[in-house]
């Protein structure tokens, strides 16, 4: 039969705890779900859910709620244990399949409902009358639509086997229209104009 077991961190993953914790915020993800995120991704195995609210200090109630959500967004996969009503739980190790999960699930939650509520606005009869009113938020609408288009065609990008053809990509325009600061972190800062003379492979 299964038994918890006592582990301990270092001090290198409690701190990675704790940043991802913080950066969370910026995701749109509650500090105690990315708590629990970055504790299974750090650690090599799977965890059972009395080890995160120990290694966490967090009610039982809070890490069942959040350990939900993390399935529910693709971040943690749930292991059944046979023979036992527990579970053991591991996290996406792909940091960009994590980075698309969090993309796709922030835009269905934000975007969507706001792409909703441009229409639903734009089909009023007093904002058709208000030619002003009426233009911006046609353009509005558009600079979201494009948004989202933008995002649900890199989604896929992202989680595609031949990625690092993309991040080229996103390299030499980068160094072409941006600041030449790179993608991947392999392209120091230096003259924007740098990269105009070469083609993206």
């Amino acid at each position: 039969m299964y038994q918890s077991r006592k582990i301990s961190l270092s001090e290198s993953q409690r701190q990675l705890i704790e940043v991802w914790g913080r950066l969370a915020y910026s995701w749109g993800v509650g500090p105690t779900m990315a708590q629990i995120f970055a504790l299974l991704y750090v650690y090599p195995e799977p965890l059972d859910s009395d080890t995160i609210l120990e290694l966490l200090a967090i009610s039982r109630g809070n890490v069942s709620i959040n350990l939900r959500k993390l399935i529910e967004w693709g971040l943690v996969r749930k292991i059944d244990i046979p023979g036992s009503r527990r579970a053991l739980y591991t996290a996406e190790r792909d940091i960009w399949v994590i980075a698309a999960n969090i993309v796709k699930k922030r835009f269905e939650r934000e975007i969507a409902p706001i792409q909703i509520l441009l229409e639903e606005l734009l089909a009023r009869p007093d904002v058709q009358e208000d030619s002003h009113t009426h233009a911006a938020l046609l353009q509005i609408r558009d600079v979201v639509s494009a948004v989202y288009l933008v995002t649900q065609l890199a989604i896929p990008v992202m989680v595609a086997a031949d990625r690092d053809r993309f991040l080229k990509i996103l390299s030499h325009w980068q160094k072409r229209f941006g600041d030449g600061d790179s993608v991947s972190g392999s392209i120091s800062r230096g003259d924007p104009k740098a990269g105009r003379d070469s083609q993206p492979t």
